[in-house]
């Protein structure tokens, strides 16, 4: 099926323009705009340990962000499986996944590490799990709608630039495959 949907990415045109929403809710950065840097608390991955900015270490390679606010344990475990599939198929063109756990509690960061410790014992090493404080400017400049009704905010980009965004993602198959051919259209020459 992986490869079905990447042929159907591969005749997507360069530069497609792709934003799904769930209901009414508006989130994030809109298609055409730039990531900007950001500072989270990496958990597990690559970065663990550190607090990486992922547009600033990983510049122009194409990358997933999957901003987390109100998102379930299981959704955002599907996700995280998800990008560590693709981060490993995608490995020639330097394809990056990151799950950015938003917090406002302790208990938030604990969430967040507990996804981390999960993605060890998965052996999801090539995606980075971080976790960012809900009131930081960064949220703000990536215009992260912090409201209950908004689950995650997931960015698709390359060179920076947004190509593509989902509110409220859900980690079905109709998901995972609209996701899977945004990434492709990225990662295709």
């Amino acid at each position: 099926m992986k490869k079905a949907i990447f042929a159907l990415a591969a005749m997507v045109v360069a530069g497609a323009v792709v934003a799904t929403t769930a209901g009414n809710a508006k989130s994030g950065l809109n298609v055409g705009e730039m990531v900007t840097p950001f500072h989270p608390t990496h958990v597990s991955g690559p970065d663990k340990g550190t607090d990486t900015c992922p547009p600033c270490k990983y510049g122009a390679r194409p990358a997933v962000q999957v901003w987390s606010n109100h998102d379930s344990e299981e959704n955002s475990a599907k996700l995280a499986a998800f990008l560590s599939e693709e981060v490993e198929e995608l490995e020639d063109a330097g394809f990056k996944g990151f799950m950015i756990m938003l917090t406002n509690c302790d208990k938030c960061v604990d969430k967040s590490k507990a996804l981390g410790a999960t993605a060890e014992k998965k052996g999801w090493k090539n995606i980075g799990v971080a976790h960012l404080a809900i009131d930081t400017d960064y949220v703000k400049n990536y215009k992260v709608n912090t409201s209950a009704d908004v689950k995650n905010t997931v960015f698709v980009y390359k060179n920076r630039k947004v190509v593509a965004k989902f509110v409220n993602l859900k980690a079905d198959k109709a998901g995972l495959a609209k996701l899977d051919q945004a990434i492709h259209a990225v990662t295709v020459d």
